[in-house]
């Protein structure tokens, strides 16, 4: 009678553990769920935005992709827009937030307040700012740099130049705040635009040759 009663409470069990797998809901640990970009600081775990204050933008890492405002609407990208092209992520300082926090770009206001830009170069001393990669909300403590992240870190930057190149070769895909996709920036479409027009052109152009042509000879 007790083997029956064991066999049913293990088959109970495994019942609710798929459940809770199918749902998503599985011993993965929350690093799992929102893997940490090469370029942020060390991963705490729960987190899942970054805020960048000195360009005033936003990470998700459960969709891998930017927050920042444009002309009053906040666009996500998965890449920098173009007037940060020449943002170092790599070198950026980094504020995890509160694993609690939902949307926080909804909140711009209090993190623009809170975290100005360059506001750490007045908190932090000279000596200790080498050191210092960013602020994490959950543990109220800096992050710092250490020998093998520096490393991994330069390697990582060597490799993002190259796929930056590649990257630049095709429009990034954006989308507004409803999901959205907005297409590529405004003087990547203008270049797009330009250069069908100056295909049909070219096409109008032969074609009108080719019936002045037909024209001539019939005329003969």
């Amino acid at each position: 009678m007790k083997m029956i009663k064991k066999a049913g409470f293990f088959a109970a069990f495994m019942m609710v553990f798929s459940t809770l797998t199918g749902f998503g809901i599985s011993s993965a640990t929350s690093q799992d769920l929102y893997p940490n970009p090469n370029w942020a600081p060390p991963y705490s775990p729960g987190v899942r935005y970054y805020y960048l204050p000195d360009i005033e933008t936003y990470y998700d890492l459960q969709n891998h992709d930017f927050a920042y405002l444009d002309n009053g609407q906040w666009l996500f990208s998965n890449t920098l827009p173009p007037q940060y092209g020449s943002y170092d992520l790599y070198n950026g300082f980094a504020v995890a937030l509160d694993v609690n926090v939902y949307q926080p770009w909804m909140h711009h206001h209090f993190y623009v307040a809170n975290y100005p830009r360059y506001y750490y170069r007045n908190v932090y001393r000279e000596q200790e700012l080498v050191n210092i990669r960013g602020f994490n909300e959950n543990q109220r403590a800096a992050f710092y740099w250490n020998q093998e992240d520096r490393r991994r870190t330069e390697d990582f930057r060597r490799n993002a130049r190259v796929d930056e190149r590649r990257e630049n070769s095709r429009p990034p895909q954006r989308t507004n705040y409803y999901g959205k996709n907005i297409g590529a920036p405004v003087k990547v479409r203008t270049e797009m635009r330009d250069n069908r027009d100056n295909r049909n052109s070219r096409d109008n152009r032969a074609n009108r040759d080719n019936r002045d042509n037909r024209g001539q000879k019939d005329h003969h």
